[in-house]
């Protein structure tokens, strides 16, 4: 599933990609061409739903003037204390975006029978990958000053081979820390397959669709144990939480030592179809006219209909 990053509106859609008339708003409306839409999807008939995608949105600092418990009729949400973020009303089930990660369509053994002529160059082969960001709101999303000070430590005390992906400015700086731009997704999951293991010091991020990606790709993961959403992601099959640059040299050696299971457990937990019952679970909970389906899903909202230009058809 690849969902348009930052968009406000994604489209339930049955198994088969049937529209359905609910629409899941995921982060603040705040353009004026967001509000007009949010308007025509009102004026169709459609009836909403909230899911926690964007930073702690709905909470104090997260969104507009809205009220989005009005708006919103139940929420999908990855908090562990809902309370502290969410609306009083309505039901809420524990689905993050990620959840729809597709173990199919993201599977090792895809990876690893790409052409020799695509293999990846030695500079991007790691044993740690953080996959950061170069804009500022990414950097605070991927929480990279704890992730620089992490890294400087593993790189020092390990011997282990670090990379950091779409790399922000100075990372390259960074005793024994390799660095690399941005990269187009099948290169990335080719990096995040080849590694032993990817590192999520993130707090900020409510939906992390690359820790599913990794459990995907059976690779076990490292993440702050303060992180918004993502944390039920993390067990004894999967990796190790950590708390700070004391203990990450621990956490990560650890899980790179341990046997784990990433994807058996990933995929026996989530994935479309699992993610898709849950939610028509709580969507049937508030219209029960809706048809009888095994599961649905979400997907990008395509916006208004385009109009033909005078004279054309």
């Amino acid at each position: 599933m690849d969902l348009a990053a930052g968009a406000p509106f994604l489209r339930v859609t049955g198994p088969g990609g049937e529209p359905l008339p609910w629409v899941v708003v995921r982060a603040p409306v705040v353009t004026r061409a967001q509000h007009v839409r949010l308007h025509d999807l009102a004026d169709e008939g459609c009836r909403f739903v909230g899911a926690t995608s964007h930073l702690g949105f709905p909470g104090a600092g997260f969104r507009d003037e809205r009220d989005y418990g009005l708006l919103c009729e139940g929420w999908l949400h990855c908090f562990r204390d809902p309370d502290r973020f969410l609306p009083p009303n309505g039901p809420r089930v524990l689905v993050s975006e990620s959840d729809f990660t597709d173990p199919l369509r993201v599977d090792p053994r895809r990876i690893h029978r790409r052409p020799v002529a695509h293999a990846l160059p030695a500079e991007l082969v790691a044993d740690v990958v953080h996959v950061s960001g170069a804009e500022p709101w990414r950097q605070e999303a991927k929480n990279w000053p704890l992730a620089a000070r992490c890294l400087r430590r593993l790189a020092a005390e390990t011997g282990l081979r670090v990379l950091v992906v779409d790399a922000p400015p100075g990372a390259g700086s960074l005793p024994g820390v390799r660095s690399s731009g941005p990269l187009e997704w099948p290169s990335l999951l080719a990096v995040i397959a080849a590694a032993r293991c990817l590192f999520v010091p993130a707090v900020l991020d409510a939906s992390p669709r690359v820790l599913a990606e990794a459990l995907c790709l059976d690779v076990p993961v490292v993440v702050n144990r303060s992180i918004l959403g993502g944390w039920q992601y993390v067990n004894a099959f999967t990796g190790a939480f950590f708390d700070g640059v004391d203990d990450v040299v621990p956490a990560v050696l650890g899980t790179i030592g341990a046997a784990g299971g990433p994807r058996s457990w990933f995929t026996a937990h989530h994935g479309p179809a699992r993610a898709g019952a849950r939610v028509l679970r709580l969507l049937r909970s508030l219209d029960p006219s809706l048809p009888a389906l095994s599961h649905v899903l979400l997907a990008p909202d395509p916006g208004p209909p385009k109009r033909s230009a005078p004279g054309t058809r």
